[in-house]
């Protein structure tokens, strides 16, 4: 062949190789088309009032939600009107997003229509719209192929209703025309008015079921068509909670399938992802390998197979069309090396019954867990696969997507999910999976002290078994360990400012037992903080380890709250002292049904032992023990995970916990105060003559509940000084090592000085109203005022220390103060019974009665 016909001949195969490339590429580009409505839309009638203004977040609402969805011609057609109501509301409602796979879903937009003092503005157009890649789970390494069309909306104005409509057609093939949706009626966001229909053919069977309050269904039939229509206004928004579990849903919505059994799901899942049976390939050489190692032992096999697929294929998922639940053929994700969680399950599945292993895949949902039961059979009840195999008799189950698994044989941990559908010939139901026994962190603190000033060694030994060790292992491995280091240190550097690292961290893995163990050690600078009212060294120490795994639980938490189960924690600070140790022995345990703690403080030799143990036995903690939890977690981050002490560097000697500086402080008080009480009491009032047949107005009316007032008060202020553990070393020191320390002293002084004088107030105006002192009102209306002054101040203080563990700021008491000082205080300013009830001077015989005149004085007068 000539040369220049060669040279032809290959240029002209490289210009087609580029034109068909360039038509494949052209004709996989997703747009956006334009088109009139569909003719097939049921009558949605306006509806104009408005949600209350106080509801409506973000700057604007939703004036109407309408959607329909034509089953037959597999047609989702949706019609949205924003109301735009301040101007947050125009940034936040300015653009249009619209989610689709090209790859089997067609995009029609029929308007775009800006509405603005009652007169439309045409926005719709191609040009406004630019289709960009919609990979929202990227980072979590899945890559789907869907597109949104972004429209973005210029010269937006408040008072503006944006109004648009489109149309998605198409289906995934993957279901087989089997329809299955779930229609919220309810968001999180208020609804004027919310339109939804259904339209199907009569001969498919759809089986609906409902959950929390939906509107009420209409059902008519014409032409072979059964149309299902709901309409709700004014749709409140939804509740929920950054604490809720994943499961817990309290929107109204319905869940929509034609399935009838499980089994039939099982059927079109097998039917998708059968297991490989002819393997050749990389696959088959793998798999001969496998055997010849293990032999006869299927046990030592299955656990082969299980890390070549867990450690050697990564996870990577090309989701694409129907491999959003078909998984790809096992010798091509065996010889890429990554596949998602079907491709791995189907992949281990192929290999453990290329040795006669009985296995098969699972599909689990790993937000809802056990509350996969809350669905009517479905398609997408699942959002990942497992795998299950009887080995020796045993039935073990194995997330392949889990790397650095350690363990023996089917000695393997399995996460917590509750419930699967197995894929299995035959099986009509879902499978309770049994819990797998988890881990524990082991965690030892310990604190080595020379002398007052001297750095302190700082050792931190922790163990993670099982489940723990897997993670622990994982993270590792993922970040290096010079990363792991810089992280250690910052995370106690948070503690202690001035702390550095002595060494690099030692770990130790054993794969076999699955026990993983880490040891940090670090020099701490400025250990001990030298108190300028006791005049000794102190240091706090604190489980920020339990503290950290505490929810936020405020009064307005209404849903369950998540917890982060399955977590064992045992943990253990040990301070070694010269000179060794003044304490009293001290245990706490908390035992509810979702979690326990223990606590026990010791000493051995000259080693104070501070052991916490803490684990979460459930998900969550439930709605009805919210409040407990709540008082718990007060407790717990206020006393039950903190510990003080002070350091006397002439005895060597840790010092006692009482806070002396405190106790003296209250006791001079209240010695003081009754003695000014006394003195005030005594000091002479100007007496006072009443004519005969005068008599003093009894106690009674209101002043019955001022009384009351005065008595329970003086019994308040007595409790919170005794509760409140003013009186321990521990409270006081309990910031030692923290930028609020002198503030949270001198919040914790005012607390006692204020407390201390209001039980005493009351009491000596208690007092004086039963000896009905003429005194008593200008006194008493001194008392509200400083009980007002007082609880006012004391919210102030809160919340400039709202980040301290032991302050929670007090509203109601600020706000019941304020109002009994609005009430009373006018009350004994212009009372009659107050001005003829409290006129008894002192000394109480300073005062008289003035006899009749007789009849001979009257005559003298006129």
């Amino acid at each position: 062949m000539p040369k220049f016909l060669k040279l032809y001949l290959t240029l002209f195969a490289c210009f087609l190789f580029l034109l068909i490339n360039k038509q494949v590429v052209s004709a996989g580009t997703p747009v956006v088309h334009l088109s009139p409505k569909p003719a097939w839309l049921s009558v949605c009638n306006a509806f104009n009032q408005k949600p209350p203004l106080r509801t409506i977040e973000r700057g604007y609402f939703f004036a109407l939600v309408e959607q329909q969805q034509q089953v037959e011609k597999q047609a989702d057609y949706h019609h949205y009107i924003e109301e735009i109501v301040s101007e947050t509301g125009i940034q936040n409602a300015s653009q249009i997003t619209v989610s689709f796979d090209p790859a089997f879903e067609r995009l029609d937009f029929h308007d775009i229509t800006v509405w603005r003092d009652n007169k439309p503005i045409n926005r719709l157009k191609t040009s406004v719209f630019k289709v960009i890649a919609d990979e929202k789970d990227l980072s979590n390494f899945i890559y789907q192929g869907s597109f949104s069309a972004l429209c973005i909306l210029d010269d937006i104005r408040k008072g503006d209703r944006i109004e648009y409509s489109y149309t998605i057609t198409g289906r995934n093939p993957i279901f087989y025309g089997k329809f299955c949706d779930d229609i919220y009626f309810q968001w999180y966001q208020p609804i004027a008015h919310k339109y939804t229909v259904i339209i199907a053919s009569s001969q498919r069977k759809l089986n609906f079921k409902y959950f929390n309050k939906v509107p009420k269904v209409a059902v008519s039939e014409n032409q072979g068509l059964k149309r299902y229509e709901y309409e709700d206004f004014l749709v409140p928004a939804g509740q929920d909670d950054n604490n809720q579990p994943s499961w817990f849903n309290t929107l109204g919505r319905v869940q929509i399938s034609e399935y009838n059994t499980w089994g039939e799901v099982v059927d079109w899942a097998l039917g998708i992802n059968p297991a490989a049976t002819s393997i050749k390939g990389e696959l088959a050489e793998r798999i001969r390998q496998l055997k010849a190692v293990a032999g006869n032992d299927k046990e030592k096999y299955f656990r082969a197979a299980v890390k070549a697929v867990q450690d050697e294929v990564r996870y990577m998922g090309i989701e694409i069309g129907q491999y959003s639940h078909r998984a790809n053929n096992p010798e091509k994700v065996f010889k890429q090396r990554y596949g998602d969680c079907k491709d791995k399950s189907l992949l281990l599945v192929s290999m453990l019954k290329a040795n006669d292993v009985d296995a098969s895949m699972v599909l689990v949902n790993t937000n809802r867990g056990e509350h996969i039961t809350d669905y009517i059979p479905t398609h997408y009840a699942f959002n990942h696969a497992v795998v299950t195999a009887n080995v020796n008799g045993k039935q073990v189950w194995v997330d392949a997507t889990i790397d650095y698994q350690g363990g023996l044989g089917t000695d393997i941990y399995f996460p917590h999910y509750g419930r699967g559908l197995v894929l299995k010939a035959g099986n009509n139901a879902l499978t309770i999976i049994p819990s797998s026994k988890t881990g524990k962190i082991i965690c030892t603190e310990s604190y080595k002290v020379k002398d007052a000033k001297s750095p302190v060694l700082f050792t931190v030994k922790t163990i993670y078994t099982l489940n723990q060790a897997d993670d622990t292992r994982s993270r590792l491995a993922s970040s290096g360990m010079a990363e792991t280091e810089k992280n250690y240190l910052e995370y106690y550097s948070k503690i202690y400012s001035k702390i550095e690292a002595k060494d690099s961290i030692v770990v130790t893995d054993d794969l076999e037992k699955n026990v993983l163990a880490t040891t940090e050690t670090y020099l701490i600078n400025n250990f001990f903080k030298k108190d300028s009212a006791t005049n000794k060294y102190v240091v706090g120490l604190y489980a920020n380890s339990i503290s950290e795994q505490l929810p936020t639980i405020t009064g307005q938490t209404k849903t369950p709250v998540s917890v982060n189960f399955p977590y064992d924690l045992d943990y253990t600070q040990q301070v070694i002292l010269p000179g060794g140790w003044n304490i009293t022995e001290k245990s706490n345990s908390i035992n509810r049904n979702y979690y326990r703690f223990a606590s026990h403080y010791a000493v051995a030799g000259d080693t104070l032992l501070l052991n916490y143990k803490f684990a979460y036995l459930k998900d969550h903690a439930p709605v009805e023990s919210l409040t407990e939890f709540k008082d718990d977690i007060k407790q717990l981050n206020a006393d039950g995970l903190g510990y003080s002490f002070s350091y006397d560097p002439g005895t060597g000697t840790q010092q006692s916990r009482v806070n002396n500086f405190v106790v003296l402080l209250t006791g001079l008080l209240t010695i003081s105060l009754i003695f000014l009480g006394v003195r005030i009491y005594q000091r002479e009032t100007p007496g006072i003559i009443f004519s005969h047949g005068s008599a003093f107005w009894p106690i009674g009316g209101w002043l019955i509940a001022v009384a009351i007032i005065l008595v329970l008060t003086a019994l308040f202020s007595a409790l919170v000084l005794i509760s409140s553990d003013y009186f321990s070393l521990a409270t006081w020191n309990l910031n030692a090592s923290t930028g609020q320390d002198t503030g949270f002293k001198l919040f914790i002084t005012m607390e006692v000085i204020c407390f201390t004088g209001l039980m005493c107030y009351s009491v000596y105006c208690l007092v004086l109203l039963i000896n009905k002192r003429d005194i008593l009102p200008n006194l008493i209306i001194g008392y509200f005022s400083f009980t007002a002054g007082f609880f006012l101040v004391d919210f102030l203080c809160t919340l400039i220390l709202k980040h301290n563990k032991f302050v929670e700021p007090h509203p109601y008491a600020l706000v019941y103060a304020l109002a009994m000082a609005a009430i009373w205080i006018p009350y004994f300013k212009r009372s009659d019974r107050v001005e003829n009830t409290f006129i008894v001077p002192y000394p109480h015989y300073n005062y008289s009665f003035e006899a009749p005149e007789t009849p001979l004085e009257k005559t003298r007068t006129s």
